[in-house]
């Protein structure tokens, strides 16, 4: 793992939240070795550099950062936890959505693209399990937005910036400036979504001298010559090149297929490289050449903020207007504010359930609403060359700025932004062992989800109450694990026969809850609930004891049937016993004889019945 640079960060917080960065030197790496986060991100190289601002600017909780958020491109593997395996450095937006998928259990399984090797060539991607990832990953960098959005998504697109885009091209390029995008029906204009798709495909010079952009059936003219032009997109996977392609209205599959002239490796000598997002490597010495570039991360590497790897590679110009504009400090630049060509909201993916939680959690506490950390931290996102999303209610950001469809407050968290069909679980009840005494069992829920890292099983009696009134029995399936063993007892203590309904919820987000299939019957004997009271503490009389047992609750008004046994011991320790029989619930217990004077220590039991358990209770009953 590479170290991390110094960096030095002046950070102001004042009563309203607002987090203010004063210098801010080049986020190299990393966190450092040994150094861990209490939430932990990969993802996206279009935001890991402002997104390593952000986390510098917030600095730590005792030990841990607050957020650390791992780089795109450098070593195979990362270690995010202390003391546990290494993952994979997952690279670009799918890779680290399709990551958080698995490590909140939506996915059991995926193969992930992790970052190049350092000589640009592609590293394979890496299988991975949930066991591999869970508890691992909090958070994914994205910078394309959601799609097919459903109500019930495990993960949360949460947008925080905006960010331009443009072409990018060699300093010697004879690729012109001013390219329009283009519109779709036509096919003869010069226009970048005329070259993606292959309808122009040359550039012709004179004598070195651009003269004009042209389709596969122009004619050369005298002194004229062709040269192919080479329409770069970054490496599959990347988010940019999925919102790039949109822009130019190509396809992955048309891309795979070969039927545009869009292409994600270029070669260099003699060896095959993958285009890297934001790298002007591709185009560094091809003045044919043009690629798909975020006109911030070309700021954040011109200032410094970010690790330069523009490689002499230039922005063009569209529609006459320049992306970027002079810095607010000598010798830096920003991006033009007066930018509309290609502009796209960037976003955090977190675990739905978390987001929307109703208390308080890490992950809301950093990215959910405009008062979140990471919307606060206006003065970084501004660093690093993104614009503001709107803040209501406040003089800042730009209203209207998001993706079509989607949000465009900051930290926003609407339905529209969520998406992954939840994982399904299974639970299933083995038959129930009754207890000695027959008031409980105990029976084994047995589940299934992906990863196995646990949960928790609820037995109902009957179908499962919103208000978890006939809850029966509560169980804790561990991680690794796959049953637990429950106890279930009747809820109000007079049900001599529960239906058992099981419910398991997993630890993991991306996982659904269950519900059993199968319902059980169990009979239980209910509570016994015994009051006895003396009636007579005269000497001249055989004292009587009056003896009521209900089921379940005092307030019942069900009573037990059976018998009832009283023994009166004497301070010496002579024993009187006394019986009777409960009718309706009552008995009046006489002894045999008059007791002596003395205080007696009186014993009552009831020995229970087919749907009662057993009681006794004890009283002091004094003769006179």
């Amino acid at each position: 793992m590479n170290k991390k640079s110094p960096i030095n960060i002046g950070i102001a917080l004042g009563l309203a939240g607002v987090l203010s960065v004063g210098s801010i030197t080049v986020a190299q790496a990393d966190p450092a070795a040994k150094v861990y986060g209490e939430l932990v991100g990969l993802g996206s190289d279009t935001t890991m550099d402002v997104m390593d601002g952000i986390s510098a600017a917030l600095g730590k909780n005792g030990k841990l950062l607050k957020l650390a958020s791992y780089k795109a491109i450098g070593s195979a593997t990362v270690t995010t936890r202390s003391g546990q395996a290494a993952i994979g450095r997952f690279n670009g937006s799918s890779a680290g959505r399709d990551a958080l998928y698995v490590a909140i259990g939506q996915s059991s399984t995926k193969s992930i693209a992790i970052a190049p090797n350092t000589d640009g060539t592609s590293r394979d991607a890496v299988t991975v399990t949930t066991a591999d990832l869970a508890g691992k990953i909090d958070f994914a960098r994205s910078s394309s937005g959601p799609s097919s959005a459903r109500a019930d998504g495990v993960i949360t697109y949460i947008p925080f910036a905006i960010d331009a885009m443009t072409y990018a091209v060699a300093p010697n390029s004879k690729i012109p400036a001013d390219i329009p995008l283009g519109t779709s029906g036509n096919t003869t204009e010069v226009s970048l979504m005329n070259i993606y798709k292959g309808n122009i495909t040359r550039v012709i010079t004179n004598n070195g001298a651009f003269v004009k952009l042209v389709g596969s059936d122009y004619v050369l003219e005298a002194g004229e010559a062709s040269n192919t032009i080479n329409a770069y997109v970054p490496q599959a996977g990347s988010g940019t090149r999925s919102f790039w392609i949109g822009q130019v209205g190509i396809t992955d599959t048309q891309i795979a297929a070969g039927t545009t002239a869009a292409k994600d490796v270029f070669m260099q000598g003699t060896t095959q490289k993958s285009v890297q997002e934001h790298d002007g490597s591709a185009v560094a010495n091809d003045p044919y050449g043009l690629v798909g570039f975020s006109i911030s991360q070309f700021v954040a590497q011109t200032n410094r903020v970010a690790p330069s790897r523009l490689n002499g590679a230039v922005l063009r110009s569209i529609g006459g207007v320049e992306p970027t504009v002079a810095g607010a400090t000598a010798g830096t630049i920003a991006t033009n504010p007066v930018w509309t060509s290609i502009k796209r909201t960037v976003y955090n993916i977190v675990p739905t359930a978390l987001a929307n939680a109703t208390g308080s959690n890490k992950i809301k506490t950093m990215f959910v609403g405009e008062n979140s950390l990471v919307c606060q931290a206006k003065a970084v996102i501004q660093k690093y060359g993104y614009g503001l999303l709107s803040y209501p209610g406040t003089a800042d950001g730009a209203a209207g700025a998001g993706d079509a469809g989607k949000s465009s407050v900051c930290g926003n968290i609407s339905s529209g932004n969520r998406v992954g069909a939840p994982a399904v679980s299974t639970v299933s009840l083995g038959t129930p062992t009754l207890a000695a005494n027959g008031a409980s069992a105990t029976v084994v829920a047995t589940v299934t989800s992906n990863g196995n890292q646990g949960g928790t099983v609820k037995v109902y009696n009957g179908t499962p109450l919103q208000d978890g009134s006939n809850l029966v029995g509560t169980g804790t399936v561990a991680k690794g694990a796959t049953t637990a063993s429950i106890k279930v007892q009747a809820a109000n203590k007079q049900d001599v026969t529960l239906d058992l309904k099981a419910v398991f919820v997993p630890t993991l987000t991306g996982v659904a809850e269950a519900t059993s299939l199968e319902t059980i019957s169990q009979a239980l004997k209910g509570e016994s609930v015994l009051a006895a009271v003396p009636t007579n503490v005269r000497a001249t009389v055989i004292p009587t004891v009056a003896v009521t047992v209900r089921n379940g609750l005092a307030a019942s008004t069900a009573y037990a049937a059976g018998n009832v046994t009283v023994v009166a011991i004497s301070s010496r320790g002579d024993a009187f016993f006394a019986a009777g029989t409960l009718e309706n619930g009552t008995a009046t217990v006489s002894f045999e004889s008059k007791l002596a004077k003395g205080t007696y220590t009186v014993w009552v039991y009831y020995p229970g019945s087919s749907t009662n358990v057993s009681a006794k209770v004890k009283k002091s009953l004094k003769i006179s």
